[in-house]
Parts: C-alpha cells; sequence; structure tokens
C-alpha cells in the first residue's frame, strides 16, 4: 500500500491514492475466501480470479484447500477443523485418481504395446487399452489405438475412430468398468470427473457432443438399481482439443454401491469421414468437489494394477495371436517317453481380480496348441479344468500325445479377468 499504517498531520493522501488503497484492501480480503462455493470474484482486473488466490471448501469434512492456479482451484491439502490438523496434499503420486490403472491410456497389453491398433467389429463389445472396452452398433465397425499423448508428460492417448464408410449411427459408448474395492473408496463421498479430449477432422456427431457420465449400481452383474451420479455434456468441434470440464456430483455415491462404470457416448451422423474420431487421455475420476491436477503414476505401478484383469504371456509390444512369436512363450522339455499328459505351472505375475478365462496360441503354427519346435509338429493343449479356477495360476499341458523324450515345447496363454 502507499500509506504507512499510521497517518501523520501534514501528510494527507490524495483522493486517488486513497481509493488504491481501499482497494487493494479488499483485494487482499477478498483474496482469501471460506465457503461451500468456489469464489468468482478476485483481485484481479474488474473483479477477476487471480492465480494464487486460496479457497477453502467447507462444504466437505475435512475443510479442502484449494489456490487458483490462472485456470482451475487446484487441492492444497485438507483441514482436520475436529482434529486441528492440517494435511498438505502429497503431489502427483498419491493414488487418489480412482481410475489410476489406465486413465491415461499408457498400458496396452491386449495390443502390441505402444504401437496397438485394436480392431472392434460392427454391433460388437470388446477391450482395448487395458481397462477400457468399446462398445459398437450395426455398420459402426471401429479401431482403438494408442497415439501421442495430448498434455504435457502423457506418453499415450487413446484414439477411438469410426472407421472410413460406415454408416451407423446409434451411440458409440467408450466404458470404464470399475470393481467393487474401487467403488468402496468412492462410497459416501461426493466424485469429480476432469480429462482432456481431441476432435478428429471428420468429427460427425451433431454439435460434436459427448457425453461422460459415471453409473453405480448395488447388483452382481447388469447394474441393478442403477444410478447415475455424475454426468456432464461437452461440445467438441473438429480438429480441436480442450479439457473436458469437470463434473462433480450432487449428490454422495450411495452406501451400498458394489459396481459402476465411467462411460463415454456419442452419437455419429451420416456416413464416417477419414477422421470421425475422439481421442481421450487423462481421464480422472476422484474423490473430491473440484477436479484436481492429473495423477501420474509410475508404469510399473499401472501395468500391475491392469494385470489384476489381463496378463499375457507375449511380451508386452507383441500383440496376442497364433502363429505369432516363441519369445516369452512357456515351455518344456520332453522326459522319458510314456503314454501321460505333461503340464507347466503359470503363475500369474499377481493374483488376479478373479478366476480368468484362459486361451492358448501356438507360437509357429496357426492353432492353440503346444508346439515342439524341435521335431516340427503340435501336440494338443489340455488346460487343467480344476488349477483354471485359481486367480493365481493355471497348469497348461498336453493331451493324450505324450511329448518326444528330449524336445523342446512351447506355448503362449493369457488369462483374463475383465469385468
Amino acid at each position: 500500500m502507499s500509506q504507512s499504517a499510521v497517518i501523520l498531520p501534514g501528510s494527507p493522501l490524495s483522493g486517488s491514492s486513497m481509493v488504491g488503497d481501499i482497494n487493494a484492501a479488499w483485494a487482499s480480503i477478498i483474496s482469501q475466501f471460506s465457503g461451500a462455493v468456489a469464489p468468482t470474484l478476485g483481485p484481479g482486473s474488474a473483479g477477476a480470479l487471480v492465480a494464487g488466490q486460496l479457497w477453502l471448501n467447507t462444504s466437505v469434512a475435512p475443510y479442502q484447500l484449494y489456490t487458483y492456479d490462472g485456470t482451475t482451484w487446484c487441492e492444497v491439502g485438507t483441514l482436520d477443523f475436529a482434529g486441528h490438523t492440517f494435511t498438505a496434499f502429497n503431489g502427483p503420486q498419491d493414488f487418489r485418481n480412482i481410475i489410476g490403472d489406465n486413465g491415461g491410456f499408457e498400458v496396452w497389453q491386449r495390443g502390441a504395446g505402444s504401437s496397438a491398433s485394436i480392431a472392434v467389429g460392427a454391433s460388437s463389445t470388446a477391450y482395448t487399452a487395458d481397462r477400457w472396452y468399446l462398445t459398437t452398433g450395426a455398420n459402426q465397425a471401429s479401431i482403438v489405438s494408442a497415439v501421442t499423448g495430448l498434455t504435457s508428460g502423457s506418453g499415450f492417448a487413446g484414439k477411438v475412430i469410426r472407421n472410413s464408410g460406415q454408416t451407423g449411427t446409434t451411440a458409440i459408448v467408450f466404458g470404464y468398468p470399475l470393481d467393487t474395492d474401487e467403488l468402496a473408496r468412492m462410497r459416501g463421498n461426493k466424485v469429480t470427473i476432469s480429462g482432456t479430449v481431441k476432435a478428429g477432422a471428420n468429427w460427425s456427431p451433431a454439435s460434436g457432443t459427448i457425453t461422460m457420465t459415471l453409473y453405480v449400481g448395488t447388483g452382481a452383474g447388469g447394474f441393478a438399481g442403477e444410478t447415475n451420479v455424475v454426468t456432464q455434456t461437452a461440445n467438441v468441434s473438429v480438429s480441436t482439443q480442450q479439457a473436458f470440464q469437470f463434473a462433480t456430483s450432487a449428490a454422495v455415491v450411495p452406501a451400498n454401491a458394489t459396481q459402476g462404470e465411467l462411460q463415454f457416448a456419442w452419437t455419429p451422423v451420416g456416413t464416417a469421414g477419414a477422421d470421425d474420431s475422439m481421442t481421450f487421455d487423462d481421464i480422472q475420476l476422484e474423490v473430491a468437489q473440484f477436479a484436481s491436477v492429473f495423477e501420474r503414476i509410475p508404469f510399473e505401478r499401472m501395468l500391475e494394477g491392469c494385470n489384476r484383469h489381463y496378463v499375457k504371456t507375449f511380451p508386452y509390444g507383441t500383440a496376442p495371436v497364433q502363429n505369432g512369436t516363441i519369445v516369452g512363450a512357456l515351455g518344456f522339455t520332453g522326459q522319458v517317453a510314456v503314454a501321460k499328459t505333461v503340464f507347466t505351472q503359470w503363475n500369474f505375475p499377481v493374483e488376479m481380480r478373479a478366476t480368468p478365462t484362459i486361451t492358448t496360441y501356438n507360437p509357429t503354427q496357426a492353432n492353440a496348441n503346444w508346439r515342439d519346435q524341435t521335431g516340427g509338429a503340435d501336440i494338443a493343449v489340455l488346460v487343467d479344468t480344476n488349477s483354471a479356477k485359481s486367480s493365481k495360476g493355471v497348469f497348461i499341458g498336453s493331451q493324450t500325445n505324450a511329448p518326444t523324450a528330449g524336445n523342446n515345447n512351447y506355448i503362449h496363454a493369457s488369462a483374463d479377468a475383465g469385468i
């Protein structure tokens, strides 16, 4: 301020200086705000918010302290008024993102890793990027692929494109199902969803409309007792990237919720052009009433979380396919030739969320059997029915034809425990 705390005789302020001091004082006051709703006024020009403003959100317990970064409110920490403690926000790796396993589209096990391009046929539902599935309608054959990340610090993003020439115009759904343990983290709390999207050059929905919704339910399947917790619609222009305006639930996630799903849905119009697409990145679902900076979790931690839902013996950058590669395959060497089956144990890298479905792949031939690489022959595969009921691992063996002594035998497999 231009005037000292004590005004001495003979040093009066001019009218303009006094107004400046008063304005500065008011600006100082309104830059520190406490209330249930974020402030819309600040000490900037014409009452604009300015970077560095503070807001203590008193609508939650404990209170949440935010600072304005010039664009949005960022969490600083929590003030526990009951315990008289303040806990600083721990930074970008405190696992606040409920979909942290792959909200940033960094993990692509079901495809060829960072070069994944996964076709989803018309009238189909299929998993694509880990944890994410796509549902298409008639004449809506599509491709989901890993592309360059949209934001600073992002490795990859997920691009969903309706193939050129496709004419289906029913809703397309891109979803991320949630397990019960993930629902438990949200029960009784309000949640916020945020993310970044980019429309292709031929993005076709009317007004460019795309809708983001969090559904929860109380059943074991089929979303019994379904509740729409929070939804947000954006109108995205062609060839435009934008942050999806964060959406916060009006009510808390029900205490009895046991299943849920985050969905993006859009309805294409007309015949698809060369780039009728939407690209997604940095999708975040968190227990909060304002979006925080996207949480970037180390790749190895994300992969471990995704392994609870899907795992393969193929190298990370190799798509599971018959007659693909021998690298990384399970194997055994035939011992004394006797008429009995032989098994090898595949222990999953982490315990899976449920008993998985096992699929086997011949490394060098177009079938699902063992390959006797030494003798140049196939051996019929047998997945042990008892071990296949386990979420920890599985025995994969041969049927009645016994392996030849001394020959090396190989097979690939995947385990799918998707929701």
